[in-house]
């Protein structure tokens, strides 16, 4: 016998003489089972949940009426053995495997018990109460071994897309330190020619008229040199950040200072920028950090934006946090781009590494903050990000909140 059945069937009482009660009926139900499974697959029938369940036509629901009618016909053969219940936890694990909600194995039983009463108080055998306080034993047994099997099987199941997901994660952390590995040489590669070039190219440029035909070419290439640089310095700045030097920020004058400095980019000449933040307290925090992760948050707001849209930047004392909220009105991104908006190397735009938002978390984690974002495809787009007012010693980043992004 199976444990659980042992038990259950000492708590309800079922023994030998229900047994027997039981088997006694078996000739004289048994024509009258079909009409039980009738019954069963009309209501099955009639609710979309459980219907769903049954994609695979007329010629699964004969197997399973099959099925039910053979499972029926054991209800009264008498032996209750350990191969008996074995074969009744298949029952709750195929349940878990097709996807039938559990709470229709109960009502399912309900409508077999229902059935049943009826059939056997019109079989006029004697002790008909008797027989059916068997019967009410047995089926509260067979819904404990399917309910168990089920929990076992779907616990089982909820562990295997746990293992996994921890794969799938360990994979893609290896992966991506490879990737920040390569990222940081090819940078460092990168950047002392680049810095070569672009004094190179300045000079040719200083000594060339302003009329000259080739002096528009020469503002293009320092152009592009100037795009290259910013992507090498997020390149190191992923693979490589710096130890943060923790100081105090005055944080509302950072915000005015990194808006201002913002105020001639492009992106920022299409779009106004409103600014609040009085009353901030200052906070502990890496003033160039902080700096940078400013400068992310406005040029993605900016890039979002149409010309004539806003982005606005508010700062406020929260609790023992400093809550800085960058809201725009832009085009917004849909759930899947939100999901993975804070992937490294993941971007929607033509033209970046997708690494911005990566350094945003990184900053916002080293400083023992969280970033959140939310965003609506054609209303907008808002971050909040908290910052703790003091630093307190701590074994390691507090992970951050991540809820999606640029």
């Amino acid at each position: 016998m199976l444990p659980i059945f042992e038990e259950a069937a000492s708590y309800v009482g079922f023994s030998a003489t229900d047994a027997d009660l039981l088997r006694e009926m078996a000739g004289k139900i048994a024509p009258r089972l079909p009409a039980v499974v009738d019954r069963f697959y009309r209501e099955i029938l009639a609710h979309p949940a459980a219907r769903r369940v049954l994609h695979g036509g007329e010629a699964q629901i004969e197997r399973l009426r099959g099925h039910l009618l053979r499972w029926l016909e054991t209800l009264f053969s008498g032996t209750y053995d350990a191969a008996y219940w074995r074969e009744r936890t298949s029952i709750g694990r195929v349940h878990v495997a097709v996807g039938l909600p559990q709470h229709f194995m109960v009502t399912a039983m309900e409508v077999v018990w229902q059935e049943l009463h009826r059939i056997i108080r019109g079989l006029g055998l004697p002790d008909p109460d008797d027989r059916l306080v068997a019967l009410h034993k047995l089926l509260s047994l067979e819904l404990a071994i399917m309910l168990d099997s089920y929990r076992e099987r779907y616990t089982d199941q909820v562990r295997e897309i746990e293992r996994s997901a921890i794969r799938e994660r360990l994979t893609r952390a290896e992966h991506l330190a490879e990737l920040g590995q390569l990222a940081a040489s090819l940078a460092h590669e990168v950047k002392n020619p680049l810095a070569g070039i672009s004094g190179a190219i300045q000079v040719i440029r200083d000594a060339t008229p302003g009329e000259h035909m080739h002096r528009p070419i020469l503002e293009e290439v320092l152009r592009q040199i100037t795009r290259l640089d910013r992507t090498v310095r997020d390149l190191l700045s992923y693979a490589r950040p710096a130890r943060p030097q923790i100081r105090t920020c005055n944080i509302a004058e950072l915000i005015g200072r990194v808006s201002g400095l913002l105020a001639r980019e492009p992106a920022f000449q299409r779009v106004a920028c409103e600014v609040d933040c009085d009353g901030v307290p200052p906070i502990e925090a890496d003033e160039h950090q902080v700096a940078q992760l400013l400068v992310n948050l406005l040029l993605n707001a900016a890039h979002a934006s149409q010309a004539g849209q806003s982005v606005r930047v508010v700062a406020r004392l929260d609790g023992e946090s400093v809550m800085v909220v960058v809201r725009d009105h832009g085009h917004g991104m849909d759930e899947e781009v939100c999901r993975r908006a804070f992937e490294p190397f993941f971007t929607t735009k033509a033209k970046g590494t997708g690494l911005g938002l990566s350094i945003c978390q990184r900053i916002v984690d080293t400083l023992g903050g969280t970033i959140s974002i939310e965003s609506r495809v054609g209303a907008g787009t808002t971050v909040r990000v908290r910052l703790p007012v003091r630093q307190s010693a701590r074994s390691g980043p507090v992970r951050p909140e991540r809820t999606g992004g640029h």
